[in-house]
Parts: structure tokens; C-alpha cells; sequence
């Protein structure tokens, strides 16, 4: 499968980002499964800076700092370098505990919306190739 690229640049916070580039920020979302899924629900997935995959509905139970730090690339450079490093077999991040799900519901979440936001004004198809889920 395809990854998607997608800007951030309508995000209020955008501009907090440091070495972003005229488009961004971005996150990476893809839609697939989840390895450990005996039920295969497909799902659409955000991808970390460490390389791993997390449900976006997780994401948006973290915490808006802990969001930036590790799931935002401020360059498109940035995304292409970590994902020719990605590892042959998908990783995913584990569900956030209750104590780390402190995130806000995301009709309310501005990140949640410059993501949508963003979304829309993909063109159709893929953007970005990477590893299959």
C-alpha cells in the first residue's frame, strides 16, 4: 500500500514547528490493518518519527505535545529519510493506557481538523510508497 502525506499547514500551531518547509508541517497516515488484529478491521494509521505505526484514533487520545514530538515532520526531506530507514516488518505502537489518553475528542482537537483539513485536499490516489501493514 501507499502512505499519504499530508500538511498541516492550516494547523493554528503550525507555525511552532521548527525547520518546516513551505508546505508544512505534515503527518503520514496509511490505511491497513493492524498485524495483531485477529479480526483485520482496516483502519487508517499514523506514523512516528520512531517508525512505528499507531491507530489515528489512538492519536488523538495522546496528548497534543507528545502528538507534535513524535507523529509531525516539519520537511518533506524528513519523512522521505525516515521512511527509507523503516524496517521491513511493520511496528506498531501499543493503545495508549488511560493515564496517557489525556487528548482531547477530536470535534474539538484543531489538530484533528487541520488533519482532515489536509486530507481533503489531497489528490486522489497515493502520494508517498512504503511497506505494505
Amino acid at each position: 500500500m501507499d502512505a499519504r502525506l499530508v500538511s498541516l499547514s492550516s494547523w493554528r500551531e503550525a507555525s511552532r514547528i521548527e525547520l518546516k518547509d513551505r508546505g508544512g508541517p505534515y503527518v503520514v497516515l496509511q490505511e491497513g490493518y493492524d498485524p495483531t488484529d485477529l479480526k483485520m478491521i482496516a483502519r487508517e494509521f499514523i506514523l512516528g518519527r520512531s517508525g512505528k505505526w499507531l491507530a489515528l484514533e489512538h492519536f488523538y487520545r495522546l496528548p497534543v505535545n507528545d502528538r507534535r514530538d513524535e507523529f509531525v515532520f516539519g520537511r518533506v526531506a524528513d519523512v522521505m529519510q525516515m521512511m527509507s530507514d523503516l524496517p521491513s516488518k511493520t511496528v506498531m505502537f501499543h493503545q495508549p493506557t488511560p493515564e496517557q489518553a489525556t487528548g482531547v475528542a477530536p470535534a474539538s482537537d484543531e489538530m484533528a481538523a487541520a488533519i482532515e483539513a489536509g486530507k481533503k485536499n489531497l489528490p486522489p490516489g497515493p502520494s508517498v510508497p512504503t511497506r505494505p501493514n
